[in-house]
């Protein structure tokens, strides 16, 4: 049975907590990792680390 919070689990390092999340239940793969890849650029944006621009960019060369 799916935990739903895989990434409380103890001892698990970061790259851990991070896959068991977006893994652990397949129906919501796309969605988490879509998910966190967005929270990850807007935080990135925030922190002053990319730029809107850069990000559309990367954006370009995906739909490309």
């Amino acid at each position: 049975m799916p935990t739903q919070n895989p990434h409380r689990t103890v001892g698990l390092c970061t790259s851990s907590k991070v896959y068991n999340t977006l893994t652990e239940l397949k129906q919501l793969e796309g969605h988490r990792t879509a998910k966190l890849v967005a929270l990850l650029a807007q935080h990135l944006v925030s922190q002053g680390l990319l730029s809107d621009h850069e990000v559309m960019q990367m954006l370009d060369q995906v739909v490309d």
